[in-house]
């Protein structure tokens, strides 16, 4: 009788036992990766997830520098694979999603629903995000090299560090248009009263915007890491991304 009362008491204990793991994320994916995590702990009470949003360029260098963090969900396919020649992954990186490249204004005076706004007079700030630590800023230098814009928009340019501080120039007024992920604006301009417009750039004038994770060394051992990089993969997450303007990569 102590015996299986032992027994059962250890079966209550292992499975209440929590697991916690830090997530590196690009900051483009700061609300559709929310979503997906809430939907992923909904069967997972006792798991926690915390994630950091930050450039893809710095969430490498941060691992490379010893980051505990378990999981690196990137904004493009190199950085993951440059951690993987590094020995720094543990396993090889999965391709999970396609983002697409946008114009947007919050500025009521300023219609971005056409690339073409770009080359507007009165317009003195552009926000970009940093192509030394940003995908995205990559693909808007490409698109502005293809559409031979350089002339009329550099000088104009307003560097974000990060996708996230460069919208935020935008919707905060710093910059009257500025580069974003489709992402990050999609759901805020479909709000009621919301005077965000934004144009998605043709695919065609910069490199496809492919993103893939990779589990860390630091993660190698962690369950619930490879289980939620999988549920990110996934037909359900998958979903919430595409709600969200990705395409399969």
């Amino acid at each position: 009788m102590l015996l299986r009362v032992v027994l059962v008491c250890g079966l209550f204990v292992s499975s209440a036992i929590a697991e916690k793991i830090q997530v590196l994320a690009a900051a483009s994916l700061k609300f559709v990766l929310e979503d997906i995590k809430s939907e992923f702990l909904q069967t997972r009470k006792n798991d926690s997830i915390e994630i950091s949003y930050i450039s893809s360029g710095k969430a490498y260098a941060q691992i490379q520098n010893g980051s505990p963090a378990e999981l690196f969900i990137a904004a493009d396919t190199e950085y993951p694979q440059k951690l993987y020649q590094e020995k720094l992954g543990a396993d090889k990186p999965k391709n999970y999603v396609r983002g697409k490249l946008v114009v947007f204004s919050a500025n009521k005076d300023f219609d971005a629903s056409t690339p073409e706004i770009l080359k507007n007079p009165t317009i003195k700030h552009i926000a970009i995000p940093n192509a030394k630590l940003a995908p995205y800023g990559v693909a808007a230098e490409a698109y502005i090299k293809s559409a031979k814009l350089g002339k009329v928009v550099n000088p104009k340019l307003v560097l974000g560090e990060s996708i996230g501080q460069a919208t935020t120039y935008v919707l905060e007024g710093s910059a009257e248009v500025g580069f974003s992920a489709l992402s990050m604006v999609i759901k805020e301009a479909q709000k009621k009263g919301s005077t965000i417009t934004y144009a998605i750039i043709d695919e065609k004038l910069y490199k496809p915007i492919v993103q893939s994770l990779i589990i860390t060394k630091a993660g190698k051992d962690s369950k619930l890491a490879k289980d939620f990089a999988q549920y990110v993969l996934d037909s359900k997450a998958q979903a919430i991304f595409k709600s969200y303007g990705y395409d399969a990569p």
